[in-house]
This record gives C-alpha cells, sequence and structure tokens, in this order.
C-alpha cells in the first residue's frame, strides 16, 4: 500500500480541482501545471519536502506498472510522455528511485496509532461513574 497526499491544482483562473495523488506524481503536476499552481489544502504551494502528517489523505493499492500507469494518466506532449520527461527513461530507474524515496519520507509522516482507536480529549479527566465509588470505598449510594 502506498500513501496518497490531498492536493488542489489550480487549472486556470476560474478552475481549482481538488486530487488525491501518490507523492512522486506531485512532480508531474508541477511540471504539467506549474509548481506555484499545485497547493496543499490549506492553500500553501506544495513542497514534497515539506508534506506534514495534515497533508497524507489515506493509502492506495500498489501499482504492477506504476511507469505505464503514469504514462496512460498523464500522457505527453511532443517532447514525449510527462513521466519520461519527469523521471527520465524507463530503464534509469529515476521513478523507481523517487517511489522509494518519497514513500518512505511519507511513511513516517504517517500516524502510526490505529486510525480507529479512540484517545481521550486533551486536558478532560474521564467522566465519574457514580456507581463505582470513591477510594475510601464509598459507592456513592445512601446508606
Amino acid at each position: 500500500m502506498n500513501h496518497v497526499i490531498s492536493a488542489k491544482v489550480r487549472r486556470d483562473a476560474h478552475t481549482t480541482t481538488p486530487v488525491t495523488v501518490r507523492p512522486h506524481e506531485i512532480a508531474i503536476l508541477q511540471h504539467i501545471f506549474g509548481a506555484e499552481n499545485v497547493h496543499t489544502l490549506a492553500g500553501k504551494v506544495l513542497d514534497v519536502k515539506h508534506l506534514t502528517a495534515e497533508d497524507i489523505a489515506g493509502t492506495s493499492p500498489d501499482s504492477e506498472d506504476e511507469y505505464a500507469r503514469l504514462a496512460a494518466k498523464y500522457g505527453g506532449d511532443e517532447k514525449g510522455a510527462c513521466v519520461e520527461q519527469v523521471y527520465g527513461p524507463r530503464a534509469s530507474g529515476g521513478l523507481e528511485k523517487a517511489v522509494e524515496n518519497l514513500s518512505a519520507m511519507v511513511a513516517k509522516l504517517a500516524p502510526a496509532a490505529d486510525p480507529d482507536a479512540v484517545k481521550p480529549a486533551r486536558g478532560r479527566k474521564p467522566a465519574a461513574d457514580p456507581d463505582a465509588g470513591d477510594q475510601t470505598g464509598n459507592t456513592g449510594q445512601g446508606a
């Protein structure tokens, strides 16, 4: 499983599209739309070196052929496929290195705790159970 990042892409002056992508896809989005047009959900320019846990949207299944998936998803132009323009030819291994490095970096940011676990609110004590009694052995019920 790979982590995915939430981002917003400003396609033109009137269109901003929310996206959920793998960390290594951010460079392709920046190549296509310009780095200044790929933002965090908070509206800041997205930089993979400064990702936070809040940028992580979840996980997605592994791809059998990530290079082919990206080539099909983002296409290309007269210079070639976008994935090749950003990461080099498939044989260079640039994409695989980026996937490995960024996956490790994002995995460190991901919440380590079970997301289904219930955490108590900070600064609050659990509510007292009136039938549980206090530390003196009194049950809180009249005699």
